[in-house]
């Protein structure tokens, strides 16, 4: 009878985890959870870094476009609506060629978001 209650006691010892054991999950839990959420907030600063690198791509080959169809003075700078500026430079290269370099960044910054550029033939 002796024997069979110290088996018993035993089991029901063995069945849980210690406070110690769960202090020490509960502390790899939050360095793993710290870890993932510090990943994923800096995921997500770059998608959005990314997605302004796009939209200023996008206005530069607007404006270039628009130029070459246009050829108007009025586009060597402006503001778009949506917080960017731009600014279109006309160099003038060799064989009679002129490159024309469209700059664009945000308002609130003077860092260059994007710069498209393309050779202009001179008309005939």
């Amino acid at each position: 009878f002796c024997r069979s209650m110290k088996l018993s006691s035993d089991r029901y010892r063995r069945r849980g985890f210690t406070l110690l054991e769960a202090m020490i999950s509960m502390v790899i839990l939050s360095l793993v959870l710290g870890a993932a959420a510090s990943g994923s907030s800096w995921t997500m600063a770059r998608l959005g870094s990314r997605g302004d690198s796009v939209w200023a791509t996008e206005l530069a080959r607007s404006v270039l476009d628009e130029y070459r169809v246009t050829g108007s003075a009025d586009l060597a700078q402006g503001e778009d609506p949506s917080g960017y500026r731009w600014q279109l430079n006309e160099t003038p290269g060799a064989g009679g060629l002129t490159e024309v370099t469209v700059r664009v960044w945000r308002t609130d910054s003077e860092i260059e978001a994007a710069r498209l550029s393309y050779l202009k033939v001179p008309s005939q």
